[in-house]
C-alpha cells in the first residue's frame, strides 16, 4: 500500500521594517536631542529545503517517505522470497504508485470523498485478526518499517482511493451494445487467406473452426459469444467483428495472436456479462486514471 505524507512546507520571509526618525526636541540647557537611530533589521536563516522525490500538482512527496516505500517494497519482495536483481526498476513502479495515489487522493477530496473512521477502524481489526494478534501484527509492522500510526494512515488512504476507483467502476452501465461473433484463429497470413477462400466457396465456418482454428473457442466452432467494443484481449478482433454487418466474414486480421477471420453474426444491446463489465471497469479505471495524469503537473526529482 503506498501513500503520500503531505506536508506543506512554508518559507517565512521576514522583512524589516525601517524605523522613522523622531523629531527633534530641545534638551535642557538649551542643547538639541539626537534624533534616534530606527534597530538594526535581523535576518534569520532560510529553512533548509526538504528533499523531494517528486511533486503532483504542486503537493510534494518528500524523499524520505519515498526511501521509506522503497525499503518496504524490498522487505515485501525478500519476504516473499523473489529476487530483487529480477525486479527491474522496481524504484521507478514505487514512485509513480505514489504519484498515481496522490492524484487519486486529491480527486477524492475535490469530489468529496471520505472513509468512516468506525469503516477504516474495522479494516484494521481485520488485519490484526488476519495476521494473527496484536504480538505478530506489531511484528509485521516492524518488518516492514511502520508504526502503528503510520499503518492506520496509509490504511485510510488506500481505502479512499479504492472508494474513487469503484465510483468510477459503478459508473459502467449494466447494458451495452453488443456483437455476437466468431472466429477462425490461425497462424500465418497464407493459412487465413486458404480459410477465406473455402468460406466463399461455401464450406461450414463452425466446422472449419473446429479443424483448423488454434483458439481454445474453437471446440465452440470458433464462437466468442456476446461482447461489447472493447470486451475482448484482442481489440482488433472486436474492432473487425463490429464493422461488419450481419453474417458478413471479414477479411484476415492480424492481431499478437496471429491472423483471425471474423463473422459477425448478431448485434444489440444486452445486459453485460459479470466478466465484460468486469473488463469494462478494469479500463474505466485505467481510463480515469491516464486523465488524471494528463491533466496533471508532475515533476520528478530522483531518476
Amino acid at each position: 500500500m503506498k501513500t503520500i505524507v503531505a506536508i506543506l512546507l512554508i518559507a517565512v520571509a521576514i522583512t524589516a521594517c525601517g524605523g522613522t526618525a523622531l523629531p527633534t526636541t530641545a534638551a535642557p540647557g538649551g542643547e538639541t536631542a539626537s534624533p534616534t537611530s530606527a534597530p538594526s533589521p535581523t535576518t534569520e536563516p532560510s529553512p533548509t529545503p526538504v528533499p523531494l522525490a517528486a511533486a503532483v500538482n504542486g503537493q510534494p512527496i518528500l524523499l524520505s517517505d519515498y526511501e521509506i516505500e522503497v525499503a518496504r517494497y524490498e522487505a515485501g519482495a525478500t519476504g516473499l522470497g523473489r529476487d530483487l536483481t529480477q525486479e527491474g526498476d522496481y524504484r521507478a513502479k514505487v514512485l509513480e504508485a505514489l504519484i498515481n495515489e496522490a492524484l487519486m487522493l486529491q480527486a477524492a477530496q475535490a469530489a468529496g470523498v471520505t472513509v468512516a473512521d468506525s469503516d477504516a477502524q474495522t479494516l484494521y481489526d481485520e488485519i490484526v485478526a488476519e495476521r494473527g494478534g496484536q504480538a505478530a501484527f506489531e511484528a509485521w509492522l516492524a518488518v516492514n518499517l511502520y508504526t502503528p500510526e503510520q499503518f492506520r494512515a496509509e490504511l485510510r488512504d488506500g481505502m479512499i482511493a479504492n472508494a474513487m476507483q469503484s465510483q468510477v467502476a459503478a459508473s459502467v452501465p449494466l447494458d451495452a451494445e453488443q456483437t455476437h461473433a466468431r472466429h477462425i484463429l490461425v497462424a500465418t497470413k497464407e493459412e487465413a487467406d486458404t480459410i477465406l477462400a473455402e468460406l466463399s466457396a461455401g464450406a461450414d465456418f463452425a466446422t472449419l473452426a473446429v479443424s483448423r482454428s488454434l483458439d481454445a473457442s474453437r471446440i465452440n466452432g470458433g464462437d466468442l459469444g456476446w461482447f461489447p467494443a472493447s470486451g475482448l484481449t484482442q481489440p482488433e478482433v472486436a474492432q473487425a467483428a463490429f464493422a461488419l454487418q450481419s453474417e458478413e466474414i471479414s477479411p484476415p486480421v492480424q492481431s499478437a495472436l496471429g491472423f483471425h477471420i471474423v463473422q459477425t453474426l448478431e448485434r444489440g444491446v444486452r445486459p453485460l456479462s459479470a466478466s465484460a463489465r468486469a473488463l469494462l471497469q478494469k479500463q474505466a479505471v485505467e481510463a480515469w486514471k491516464a486523465d488524471l495524469r494528463s491533466k496533471a503537473a508532475i515533476e520528478r526529482f530522483v531518476p
